[in-house]
C-alpha cells in the first residue's frame, strides 16, 4: 500500500512486508503509538513499531534473523532488508511494583486490550496494512484539538510508571498541547511516585524536552506541577522568571544552549552545577562545556567590576580585550561562543551591575566573536615555538619557569603584542627568562 506521506519510502515498504506476513499467516498485525501519531500530526516517522496477535517465537519462526530483545515483555526485533522493526505482542501489564515496570505480563488476543495499556490517547492509535485506524480511545480527536491525555484513569496510568508524568509535559512541550484537566489533576496527585525513577530517565526527557520547539512552555508546565521538586536529585524552579524563561525558544535548538541558559536564570554557580549535573547523569562532556560557561560568566562579571573600579574610562576598551582573550584562553573556545550566543539575548534586567558596568557588558557582547576570531590561535600547541624548542635554545632544565614562559608567549600573541613567528617568540622567551635570573 506505502500511502505514509512522512516516512522514508523504503522504510515503509519493508514494515508493510512485515505486517503483510503476520497477516497472511492469520495473526493481527498494526503499526502503533508514535508512528502514527506522527503521520497524523504531520512529523517526520523515524521509526515504526508493530504491535501483533503473534506470539514471540511465532513471530520469529516468520521472520529469519529476528532478535529477541526483550521476550518476557513479547517484543522481538524483526529485521527487513537493513530495516529493523520492534514487533510486540498484544498485551496487558500488572504489578507495577517500582512505578516503573510491570512484573506481570499477559498476552492478549484483541489490539483493543493492547492499546488501554497505552499512556496517551495521542500514542494509542493504531493503524493497519491498508491505513485504517483504530482508535478506541479519540485519540485523533485529542491531535487535532491539541490535548494530551492519560488513557483511562490518569492516577493508574501515573502509578503504573511515574515517568509518564514527565513524558505528558515532554508532549505538551514538543508539540505545544494543552493538559487535559483531569491528567494534570493526576499529574498532581501522583507526582510523588517521582522518586522511584532513575535521574538518567529524568534527565532524557528534560533534555529532549529542552531541544524540542517550544521549551520554555514545558519549564513553566514544570514550575506549575512541580514535578521536579520530586525527583531523587530535586531542582527548585519557583523563583524563576517567566518572561526570562521565554528566551529558550529563542536559542538554537540544541541541548547544551537551553540547559547553559537555564543554569544561568537559576543563579548556578560553577561548584554546584558541576554537582547537580553529575548527580543528573550528565556527561562528563556536558558537564564541563556547563561549569566552563558558569566559570566564564562569573570571570567576565569580576573583570566587568574591576574594570570600572581601576581603569580610567578612555581605557576600558583595551582591557576589556585583553581580559576577555584571557578569558577564552583559561576556559576555551567553545565556552566563549556558548557565552556570547547566550548573552546577545540576555536583557539589562537580568543583571546585577551598574549603568556603567552594563554598558561594557554591551560592548564585549557586540565585540565578542570578533575578538575570539582575532586571537588565531587558542592553545599553546598553536605556538611557532614548542617547550622542547625553548629548554634545548636555553640549556636550561624544565620546571615551573618553562609554562610560565610558555603561557606567557601565548598571551602576547593573543592580544598582539608578538606575533607567532619562531623566531620571533625565541628571542621574547630568551629575554623574559634571562630577566628572570
Amino acid at each position: 500500500m506505502n500511502n505514509w506521506k512522512h516516512v522514508d519510502p523504503a522504510m515503509a515498504i519493508q514494515g508493510e512486508e512485515v505486517l503483510k506476513r503476520l497477516n497472511d499467516h492469520g495473526h493481527q498485525a498494526f503499526f502503533v503509538g508514535g508512528c502514527v501519531r506522527d503521520e497524523i500530526m504531520n512529523r517526520p516517522v523515524t521509526d515504526m513499531d508493530i504491535t501483533t496477535s503473534a506470539k514471540p517465537e511465532e513471530v520469529m519462526a516468520l521472520f529469519e534473523g529476528s532478535i529477541p530483545t526483550g521476550l518476557q515483555h513479547g517484543t522481538v526485533t524483526v529485521r527487513m532488508n537493513g530495516y529493523h522493526f520492534e514487533v510486540t505482542t498484544f498485551r496487558t501489564e500488572s504489578g507495577y511494583e517500582d512505578y516503573r515496570r510491570p512484573s506481570e505480563v499477559q498476552f492478549v488476543d484483541q489490539v483493543e486490550e493492547d492499546l488501554k495499556r497505552r499512556d496517551f490517547t495521542m500514542n494509542a492509535i493504531a493503524r493497519d496494512y491498508v491505513g485504517q485506524l483504530i482508535d478506541p480511545f479519540n485519540g485523533v480527536t485529542d491531535i487535532e484539538q491539541r490535548i494530551v491525555r492519560s488513557v483511562g484513569l490518569a492516577e493508574e496510568r501515573f502509578r503504573e510508571d511515574a515517568l509518564r508524568m514527565l513524558r505528558g509535559v515532554r508532549f505538551a512541550s514538543i508539540f505545544d498541547f494543552d493538559i487535559d484537566s483531569l491528567t494534570w489533576d493526576g499529574i498532581l496527585a501522583e507526582r510523588d511516585k517521582l522518586p522511584h525513577i532513575a535521574m538518567e530517565r529524568v534527565r532524557t526527557e528534560m533534555d529532549k524536552m529542552l531541544a524540542g520547539p517550544y521549551p520554555a512552555r514545558g519549564v513553566c508546565l514544570l514550575m506549575d506541577s512541580e514535578l521536579l521538586h520530586y525527583v531523587k536529585v530535586p531542582v527548585e524552579l519557583s523563583g524563576l522568571d517567566r518572561t526570562a524563561l521565554s528566551l529558550l525558544d529563542k536559542l538554537p535548538q540544541a541541548t547544551e544552549f537551553r540547559l547553559g541558559l537555564l543554569l544561568l536564570l537559576l543563579g548556578a554557580n560553577s561548584s554546584d552545577a558541576d554537582q547537580k549535573l553529575r548527580a543528573w547523569t550528565y556527561s562528563g562532556k556536558v558537564k564541563d562545556r556547563m561549569t566552563k560557561l558558569l566559570e566564564l560568566h562569573e570571570a567576565v562579571l569580576n573583570s566587568i567590576s574591576k574594570i570600572v573600579k581601576d581603569v580610567q574610562v578612555g581605557q576600558y576598551r583595551r582591557h576589556l580585550q585583553e581580559e576577555w582573550k584571557q578569558s577564552v584562553l583559561r576556559y576555551g573556545v567553545l565556552a566563549s561562543e556558548d557565552w556570547h550566543v547566550i548573552h546577545t539575548l540576555l536583557p539589562q534586567s537580568f543583571y546585577d551591575m551598574t549603568g556603567e558596568e552594563y554598558l561594557l557588558l554591551k560592548e564585549l557582547v557586540e565585540h565578542a566573536a570578533e575578538w575570539i576570531e582575532e586571537m588565531g590561535i587558542y592553545s599553546l600547541k598553536e605556538l611557532e615555538l614548542s617547550g622542547s624548542d625553548l629548554l634545548r635554545v636555553t640549556g636550561r632544565k624544565g620546571g615551573p619557569w618553562l609554562g610560565e614562559t610558555m603561557n606567557w608567549l601565548l598571551q602576547q600573541v593573543v592580544t598582539g603584542q608578538l606575533v607567532n613567528k619562531h623566531d620571533i617568540l625565541l628571542e621574547a622567551a630568551k629575554k623574559v627568562t634571562s630577566d628572570e635570573k
